[in-house]
């Protein structure tokens, strides 16, 4: 599904990511994981057209995304869930949802798509007309997600999702994740919370430094303590 080719990327001529390759099948999780200023967010920043590539490829079902504005990288069924959430505090539960229903398949589909959001995240249904500013973290959490679904990407890429949030909503979000996963979704997640990560991954790719240093099915990097202890401070 999504195929990165020897990517290199960063800002103001310097160079963060050097030279990474990764892919993403169809109905899976693939994780990246590492330590701060790895290279994480920059590379995904890079492949859903929020920075420019200096170099090498990102394939999406075979055609290339170099280039792509956000806006086009999404119509062709590729959503980012943003570090941070980046909500309309100001408006409704429901009115998030309802943008992003920005694709013209999911327009269509905007009243069973809410539906199908509302029974993933029942707690969204009883806050529907409740402004998004005043909820808690998980519940915006939850917004951010169901928001990006809206569109029915074929693709969700996450960035840090469980920022900021309790531990036992870290477990709640992660079960979430599998749960889209298995309704067909694939999913590429950034994450710092590398054992709840990796435990679910079907892939992982260790990066530091810009570079991916392994990668194996996600609980055999959990088994490795060397990598354990180099790299993920764990």
């Amino acid at each position: 599904m999504l195929k990165i080719s020897d990517l290199r990327t960063g800002y103001n001529g310097g160079e963060i990511v050097h030279g990474i390759s990764l892919e993403v099948p169809d109905n899976q999780i693939v994780a990246i994981v590492g330590g701060n200023g790895a290279g994480k967010s920059t590379l995904i920043k890079a492949i859903t057209g929020l920075i420019p590539l200096t170099s090498g490829t990102a394939e999406y079902n075979g055609e290339k995304l170099n280039g792509l504005s956000p806006d086009k990288i999404m119509q062709k069924g590729v959503c980012l869930v943003p570090e941070g959430r980046q909500l309309f505090p100001n408006m409704t539960v429901e009115d998030n949802l309802d943008i992003g229903s920005c694709t013209k398949e999911s327009r269509k589909r905007r009243k069973e798509n809410k539906e199908e959001m509302f029974q993933i995240f029942p707690r969204l249904l009883e806050r529907r007309r409740q402004l998004t500013g005043t909820l808690s973290g998980g519940e915006q959490q939850m917004v951010a997600m169901a928001r990006a679904l809206m569109s029915n990407p074929k693709l969700l890429i996450m960035d840090e999702p469980s920022w900021g949030l309790a531990p036992i909503l870290v477990t709640e979000m992660f079960q979430t994740i599998e749960m889209i996963r298995d309704r067909g979704t694939a999913i590429l997640i950034v994450e710092q919370n590398v054992g709840k990560t990796l435990s679910i991954s079907d892939w992982g790719y260790v990066i530091e430094n810009g570079t991916v240093v392994m990668q194996d099915v996600g609980k055999k990097l959990l088994q490795d303590e060397s990598l354990k202890k180099a790299y993920l401070g764990i």
